[in-house]
């Protein structure tokens, strides 16, 4: 039986990501740090220390490409982001700045094509205020309303290539009734981290873009959350983190808990095409039954239909004969004309 593989790598993942083979890692999971939003350390190699835009999206732009060297042919990278939220406090000035332009431009020079979004519902407007007064209804004022910054980008790109076919995705038609849907409701929720990944949204992006045995990689890591959640449901995981506080937090709270159980690949990718062939038979099972369920109503309405002709034929039959309507109603009601 295979064995699954945690590798948990501190250290500038630009230079460690170099050392990773070409075409080794299936799926990229990642969120990376913000530009002058929340630094993380004092290491020139952190990208929250850029000084400017151009410096952040240049050195970003360099991860990009060692990830899309990396990459398998057709493989997944998945970012995740928001746009910048300019504070007075730390901005001196309100209004937005947004990355989707520039971040979706370095994907396509980095030969990567768009290939599907999501947004990222995170928490209610409510909460968003308490960390924003100037959202509170008394704030309301000047015409100048924002609303509440509360969901996210989930940018999915495709390296070109073409992947080994395998039919069907590790996922049920329950799972996909939801899933398919273009916002994601998942509360933002982690483990000692300033901007937590949640664990459910890693969850379904696994399951939609790799397979059991997979190795799937994060290269701005954080606590370990895609590493720990690639490994949960039988990936191989690759993470790498500057900051030694969050690499020592993901040891501690997360891989210190494994069991040699949680590193058995005990189901393969032949097993996800089994489970999917079932649940797409049960699928097009439901499917006839429910469209032999119409068949049948249809025909019962017929048929409701067609006696409640003959009725009114008889009913015109005995009126022809002189009966009274009263007695005809009688009649239809089981008593005789006598009664």
């Amino acid at each position: 039986m295979d064995k699954l593989q945690n590798i948990w790598i501190h250290g500038d993942c630009l230079k460690e990501l170099e050392k990773l083979e070409s075409e080794s890692v299936d799926l990229i999971i990642t969120s990376p740090p913000y530009h002058n939003l929340r630094v993380y350390s004092n290491d020139p190699a952190d990208l929250s220390n850029c000084e400017t835009y151009e410096e952040y999206y240049y050195l970003l732009s360099l991860v990009i490409e060692e990830c899309h060297r990396v990459l398998k042919p057709a493989g997944k990278f998945v970012i995740q982001f928001e746009d910048y939220n300019y504070t007075l406090g730390r901005d001196g000035k309100r209004g937005k700045e947004s990355l989707v332009g520039e971040i979706n431009q370095i994907f396509l020079n980095k030969q990567f094509t768009l290939w599907t979004e999501v947004i990222w519902h995170k928490y209610t407007p409510q909460r968003a205020m308490l960390s924003d007064g100037a959202l509170w209804f008394r704030n309301l004022k000047n015409r100048d309303t924002q609303v509440a910054a509360n969901w996210g980008y989930v940018y999915v790109y495709r390296k070109e290539g073409e992947a080994e076919q395998i039919q069907g995705a590790d996922i049920t038609l329950e799972d996909w009734a939801t899933w398919a849907d273009g916002v994601w409701h998942i509360s933002n929720s982690g483990i000692g981290h300033t901007t937590p990944f949640a664990e459910e949204l890693v969850r379904r992006i696994i399951k939609l873009w790799s397979m059991p045995g997979d190795t799937v990689l994060d290269p701005f890591a954080g606590a370990g959350t895609v590493n720990h959640v690639a490994i949960k449901n039988k990936r191989n995981a690759i993470g790498i983190e500057l900051k030694k506080e969050f690499y020592d937090l993901a040891i501690e709270k997360r891989f210190s808990t494994y069991t040699d159980d949680d590193f058995k690949l005990t189901y393969t990718k032949e097993d996800v095409t089994a489970s999917f062939l079932k649940e797409k038979e049960m699928a097009e099972q439901g499917k006839e039954n429910a469209k032999r369920e119409a068949e049948e109503k249809k025909q019962l309405r017929k048929q409701k239909k067609d006696i409640r002709e003959e009725i009114k034929e008889l009913e015109l039959q005995l009126q022809a004969l002189g009966l009274k309507k009263s007695e005809i109603i009688k009649l239809k009601k089981g008593v005789t004309v006598n009664d």
